[in-house]
């Protein structure tokens, strides 16, 4: 673990213990003004100009990461209860997470339209014509940018024809670059690390910048390249989605990690 992770890490190992009903007021708040440094990190990294993907070094990256696991657990609070669910953690309001990204400075998503650089599937409603295309039904959480750079997908409920995405595929398919989930099976990098190791994880950078969306910007392949596993659809269907929605391929253990892909906004 890096030096300047240890905030985070103090923060996720505190929501983890917590055991009260003000998460907020007694855990994030407090953190929040201990930790004024990092909302100056952030609003430096928001101002980085690259050519055009702003650079950031692996400690950097691996500091994002550590701030993903805690919008992760927060977004827990959100999503539809699981029968048997993984994480259980104090619950906020979602007056409470808008606060406490707000004082981060992170900007909420406002995209209304179906778009996977923005929006995560949690739920489908199939719709009667296979056709539909997809459209946003309701958000269970909002998504968070850092500028031009994506934090968090909003979670979302889609309703769509079988043609376009299948309930069954993409409510249950692993999600990938993902820690904590209690609806699905969730993975990222950090996957099979010792609890320190695990730390040293690198952030999936997705940008929209210049009029293009950017995913994965520091991969070395493009989802059309040669595999073994997958077709170029599916890595395609997989980079930009981060799962399955409608290729029926086991997807627990595919490495999709080094994928890259550009495409206009």
């Amino acid at each position: 673990m890096f030096s300047d992770q240890a905030p985070y890490r103090e923060l996720y190992d505190q929501i983890l213990d917590y055991d009260g009903a003000g998460l907020h007021h007694d855990v994030l708040r407090p953190w929040l003004d201990r930790n004024g440094a990092e909302r100056r990190w952030l609003d430096e990294i928001r101002a980085r100009r690259g050519s055009p993907v702003p650079p950031v070094t692996a400690e950097e990256s691996c500091r994002l990461y550590a701030l993903s696991r805690i919008i992760d657990l927060l977004q827990l609070s959100f999503a539809p209860p699981a029968p048997e669910p993984r994480w259980t953690i104090a619950a906020v309001s979602a007056k409470d997470f808008v606060e406490f990204a707000d004082a981060l400075g992170l900007e909420r998503i406002d995209q209304t339209a179906f778009h996977p650089f923005y929006h995560e599937i949690v739920t489908v409603d199939a719709e009667p014509n296979e056709n539909a295309t997809p459209r946003l039904v309701d958000a269970y959480w909002p998504g968070l940018m850092l500028g031009p750079l994506l934090l968090s997908r909003t979670g979302c409920r889609v309703a769509a024809g079988r043609r376009h995405i299948m309930k069954e595929v993409a409510e249950t398919s692993t999600l990938h670059w993902a820690y904590a989930r209690n609806n699905r099976p969730a993975t990222d990098l950090s996957a099979g690390w010792g609890s320190n190791s695990q730390w040293r994880t690198a952030f999936r950078r997705d940008y929209a910048i210049d009029g293009e969306l950017r995913y994965n910007v520091d991969a070395r392949e493009n989802p059309g390249g040669a595999g073994e596993a997958l077709d170029p659809a599916e890595r395609l269907e997989l980079l930009r989605h981060r799962c399955f929605i409608i290729s029926p391929t086991p997807s627990g253990d595919l490495w999709p990690y080094d994928l890259s892909h550009v495409e206009h906004a």
